[in-house]
């Protein structure tokens, strides 16, 4: 029976198209959109890794410790450089030094054997199967790294690729158990991988292109469920979440500033606008510190929702929401807070009655001469 396995050079030769042509989409749109400059960390990380795959071609006949170093260096800087556009993407500082580490040391870790290794058979598959775990180690840490990097709300995108970077490692310790286990494994350290390229380079790549257009969708998103002013979740968004915040873990705490339309007639919209989108930034980040979640009803009135241990727990955050307006200093008029507090009761599948309970408890506050919490 005769059995065809695909020849190296031609695998080889369809990764290098392949990585070709996703180097010229990104480079193309970063053509035309210079200011995103991820596009471009992606663009040279596939031209290089299509650099690594031509001198692969040459290096079997080479063997030059240099040269080898030199390869196996670029074909490491195409992974690094595709983490350091993710970290772009995300607003940090795309190098960091510790990248120099891995990079430099999958350089050493293929030259090494070439030079301490009198048998150049020896020293040639040692400087294979080195190479092969610096490479599948370079693959697995910028993974990692594109996991840990991203926001709360790691997209879809981003998995794909960090998951498919870490596909690479098993491959390439496979390739090398079947290399070590005789003449029948012989080539496998650049099949295998060259095999995997056919499926994981459109993988990673088509994930890179979508990367940023989940972050444009979810823009679009939240512009359709935030307050324009102090980009609070609005009614529309508060809506969609009731059922899911109707716990009785959770606390609901009704938020009025009080005479408002005072500060509104006697320093100007522009001061009152100032008050309500600090505000807002300021409770915001308090909901975010309790995984809950705060909306703008309208005008000056806002609800957080958010989960207390118990009633102690919710008269602190009470408070503490209550003393928020502390603007010594800020150059902003001074104001204050009524608050309505109440608790989601068990066996309550909407907000509706919390917030009638805490409506009653807002008017309760009013009357006692505002600045108050009222349960």
């Amino acid at each position: 029976m005769f059995v065809h396995t695909p020849d190296i050079p031609t695998l080889r030769l369809c990764s290098l198209l392949a990585t070709l042509s996703y180097a010229t989409i990104f480079l193309v749109l970063w053509a035309r959109r210079r200011n995103e400059t991820y596009l471009l960390y992606w663009g040279m990380s596939s031209a290089l890794y299509a650099a690594g795959l031509l001198g692969f071609e040459t290096l079997n006949a080479l063997y030059a410790p240099i040269g080898a170093a030199l390869n196996y260096g670029i074909v490491a800087l195409s992974d690094f450089l595709l983490l350091m556009g993710m970290r772009r993407f995300d607003g940090k500082r795309p190098f960091a030094l510790w990248m120099t580490v891995p990079i430099l040391g999958s350089m050493i870790g293929v030259a090494l054997p070439l030079m301490a290794i009198a048998d150049p058979a020896a020293a040639l598959m040692t400087s294979h199967i080195t190479g092969a775990l610096a490479l599948g180690g370079c693959m697995v840490i910028c993974a990692c790294a594109i996991l840990l990097s991203g926001d709360r709300e790691t997209g879809t995108p981003r998995k794909i690729v960090a998951f498919g970077m870490l596909l690479y490692g098993p491959t390439y310790l496979l390739s090398i158990w079947i290399e070590i286990r005789g003449p029948l494994g012989a080539g496998m350290l650049d099949l295998l991988p060259m095999l995997q390229d056919q499926v994981l380079l459109g993988v990673l790549n088509l994930g890179l292109l979508a990367t940023p257009w989940e972050r444009a969708l979810r823009e679009v998103t939240d512009a359709a469920y935030r307050d324009p002013l102090t980009g609070a979740w609005n009614r529309t968004a508060f809506k969609q979440q009731e059922a899911a915040l109707a716990l009785p873990q959770n606390s609901l705490f009704l938020i009025d500033i009080d005479h408002f339309k005072t500060i509104n007639d006697t320093y100007g919209h522009a001061a009152g606008d100032a008050v309500l989108t600090t505000f807002a930034a300021r409770i915001e980040a308090v909901a975010r510190a309790r995984d809950g979640m705060f909306v703008r009803l309208g005008g000056d009135e806002f609800v957080l929702v958010a989960p207390t241990a118990d009633d102690t727990d919710a008269l602190a955050l009470a408070e503490q929401v209550r003393t928020v307006p502390d603007l010594t200093g800020s150059g902003l008029p001074r104001y204050s807070l009524c608050i309505g507090l109440s608790r989601v009761h068990g066996g309550e599948t909407t907000l509706s009655l919390a917030m009638a309970r805490a409506d009653r408890s807002l008017y309760r506050a009013k009357a006692a001469g505002r600045d108050q919490v009222a349960a």
